[in-house]
This record gives structure tokens, C-alpha cells and sequence, in this order.
């Protein structure tokens, strides 16, 4: 809950501005003018209100419940509260609505926004995950708004915006581009949802195509030589001891860590030399089920000696784990920084690896191994065999497409 207070910033005898004071959870203090004013010889320090006016002190109130209920609504969405925010907050409290005027696109969505958390609660609409993919591009689009010092309207965005967003993102962002090509998706997206609406959308949103990207690729997968060793590896530490374990798991499963640590016994059903493990993947809703044959795998599953970890801890054990495992040849990848920005570097190839790097290297490995494509893609999720192979890095391979089909020739 945010903290609001209310404070006079003149003791001259006549009617002075009302000062608010907003903290909201993690943001700093932000001090703004209202519209209300008072005579500092009829203001209370104790309670921060009017001592003899009722009216006045009424509005105070209504606009410190207006206020608390919109930081616990901004929180939930992920919204930054910043100094624009809380204007805008109070434009709309105090009857200027231009603010949540669809025709601009940050008014646009937080409506879209609330809907969609609305429609969560009740079970229906996008997935948890989505909404976070999109309150995420609120938060761009917001320091969008800050840094060209202009608000985004719908009519407005024609090619040239477009390219003014996707350089801002890729030059001052320093995303990379296939983060880029995921915002660009997801505002496109806001854009027909808004024309659907009625809201007179520029159309040449529809028609921007992002330049292709050269920058290389650097898929850093745990292979099979690489498997061995984490399972030859005997850590004393019971935290590690359980981080190796889910390590070698999900290696053996190719799901996703909000799937692969959600797992329980109930999952696994067994029989003599192998298991089978059931899974409704978070993401998708997609039922998949995938074996588990390696007997060292196999022992962990049977005797289920693992208990649950957060995603964050397990991404900071499993470096702990692959590094004593030995698993430090020269690599080159990308790493965040300080200045929390991707920068590409050397380094031994345990810095590299992440909870990610097990179902890319599940998906990797069995490829070499000859399993067939729409097999792996029944296990990992995938769609389309496009993005199957981008996701390995791999070039679709026609030859051997060709041959399946010589099959049945």
C-alpha cells in the first residue's frame, strides 16, 4: 500500500495550494500541487486536514481512497508510478478525462489491461504470463512517452513512428532484437484490439515489418559429455544436492521451469524401466507427456528425494552446480550487466547457463539424435516447425524432409 500524505508549503494568510505527497511501494517520494486550497491559519498539522471546513476535508479524503485504490490497481498491473502518473490521476479525479481518452494508446490500455486481469480472475481470457508480457510494454511504452516527451496517440502511429520506437528500443533500450520483435508483436497487437474498438487507428500499423536482424545467435546448450559430469558431480551442500537434481530432470523433460519445478510424484506414473511424466504446460495449456529412461535420472524420480525452489534460486544454483561440475570451456554469449543492458562476452560456459538452457539443450540433443521434429515438438510445446528450429538454431533441413517423404513414395 502506498503511503499519502497531504502538506502546505506557505504560511502567508490567505487561501494556499494543497500540496499532495505519494510514496507508492518501491518509488520514490513525488510531490505535486492539487487544485485545493486552504488558509494555512484553518489547517491542522497534526492530521494534515482542514480543521474547520467540511467540505474541504471531504474532498481530501475522497481523493486519498481515489489515490489508494489506484496505486493497489497499478501495482497489481505492474504500472510504474511515476510523476506523469499521478497527474494524470489526478486530471481524471478531478473531472479532466482527456488522459483516459481511448485515442491515446496509454489510456487504450489500461483499460485493455484491467479487462484482462478482470477476465483472469473469473478463468477466462489470456494466461497470467501474457499479462505480464503486457503490462511489461506498458512500462516501455510509458518511458517511451517520457523520453520523446509526447503522448502516443493511435492516429499518430504511421511508419515513421513505428521506426522511431524500434530504433529508441534497439539504441537506447539496448534490447535485443528479438525482444523487439516481441514488443513490436505485442503493441501491433493493442492496435487491432483498439480498431476493433472504434478507435480510429492509424492503418499503416499493420503495414511495418521489421528490418531482419544480422546480429548473431548464441544458442549455449549442456551436451551430452556435459551431462555426465553433473551427474558424476556428488555436492555435499543439501541445497545443491536438490538444485542438481531438478537440474538433471529438467534436462530429461524439455519443459519450461514454470512447469519443470511445479512437478510432484502425482505427475510421474511408473513402470519397470522407465517413467512417464504428465504435464498441462502453464503457458499453453498444452497436455504433453514425456519418458524418463536414464536410470540415474530414473532413481531420482522414483524416490522423488527433492522438494520445491523458486525459479530465482534455482538459476543461481545451477551456476554453482555446472562450475563444480567442470563444465567451464570458453564460451561466448550475451550477460546483463550493471547498467542492466545484454553485452556480449567470453567466458567459461557455466556463467552462461540458466534454467532456459535445459529445455533448449532437452530440444538440441534429441534433434542430433535423430528424434524426429514433431515428436520434440509434442514434448517442448512448439507450434510450428519454423519455430522449432529457430529456437535450436537450426536451418530447416529439406533433405531430410525429402527422405521422410521418399517413404511413403
Amino acid at each position: 500500500m502506498g503511503k499519502i500524505t497531504f502538506k502546505l508549503r506557505s504560511s502567508l494568510d490567505k487561501d494556499v495550494s494543497i500540496y499532495l505527497l505519494l510514496r507508492a511501494p518501491g518509488s520514490k517520494q513525488i510531490e505535486m500541487k492539487t487544485n485545493l486550497r486552504v488558509n494555512p491559519k484553518n489547517w491542522g498539522d497534526d492530521d494534515m486536514r482542514p480543521k474547520n471546513d467540511i467540505v474541504l476535508k471531504e474532498k481530501i479524503n475522497k481523493l486519498d481512497i481515489f489515490l489508494s485504490k489506484q496505486i493497489k490497481e497499478a501495482s497489481l498491473e505492474g504500472t510504474t508510478v511515476d510523476s506523469a502518473w499521478v497527474r494524470r490521476k489526478l486530471d481524471s479525479h478531478t473531472g479532466k478525462v482527456e488522459s483516459e481518452d481511448p485515442l491515446f494508446v496509454l489510456g487504450f490500455y489500461r483499460t485493455f489491461l484491467s479487462r484482462a486481469v478482470s477476465n483472469l480472475a473469473k478463468g477466462a481470457g489470456i494466461k497470467e504470463g501474457t499479462i505480464k508480457s503486457y503490462r511489461s510494454l506498458y512500462t516501455i511504452l510509458e518511458a517511451y512517452e517520457k523520453a520523446v516527451e509526447s503522448r502516443i496517440r493511435f492516429d499518430k502511429m504511421d511508419k515513421n513512428w513505428f521506426e522511431d520506437f524500434n530504433d529508441w528500443l534497439l539504441n537506447e533500450k539496448r534490447y535485443k532484437p528479438s525482444n523487439v520483435a516481441k514488443q513490436i508483436s505485442r503493441l501491433k497487437t493493442i492496435c487491432r484490439e483498439a480498431l476493433s474498438k472504434g478507435v480510429p487507428v492509424n492503418p499503416m500499423f499493420s503495414y511495418f515489418k521489421l528490418k531482419k536482424s544480422n546480429q548473431k545467435k548464441f544458442i549455449i546448450i549442456i551436451n551430452d559429455s556435459e551431462f555426465e559430469m553433473i551427474k558424476a558431480y556428488e555436492p555435499s551442500e543439501p541445497y545443491l544436492i536438490n538444485a542438481r537434481r531438478w537440474l538433471l530432470i529438467g534436462l530429461c523433460v524439455g519443459q519450461r521451469v514454470s512447469d519443470l519445478l511445479n512437478l510432484t510424484n502425482s505427475d510421474v506414473r511408473h513402470f519397470d524401466d522407465y517413467c512417464l511424466i504428465d504435464v498441462v504446460q502453464k503457458k499453453t495449456g498444452t497436455p504433453v507427456t514425456i519418458p524418463i529412461k536414464d536410470p540415474y535420472v530414473l532413481d531420482i524420480v522414483r524416490n522423488w528425494g527433492i522438494h520445491r525452489i523458486s525459479d530465482q534460486r534455482f538459476n543461481e544454483y545451477i551456476k554453482i552446480v555446472c562450475e563444480r561440475s567442470g563444465i567451464d570451456s570458453k564460451t561466448t554469449g550475451y550477460l546483463r550487466n550493471k547498467s542492466h543492458r545484454d553485452e556480449l562476452v567470453t567466458g567459461p560456459k557455466w556463467m552462461f547457463l540458466s534454467s532456459h538452457s535445459l529445455r533448449r539443450s532437452f530440444a538440441t540433443n534429441f534433434f542430433h539424435k535423430n528424434v524426429s521434429t514433431p515428436t520434440l515438438m509434442a514434448i517442448t510445446g512448439h507450434k510450428t516447425e519454423s519455430v522449432f528450429y529457430a529456437y535450436i538454431n537450426q536451418d530447416t533441413n529439406r533433405d531430410k524432409q525429402a527422405e521422410e517423404f521418399l517413404k511413403h513414395l
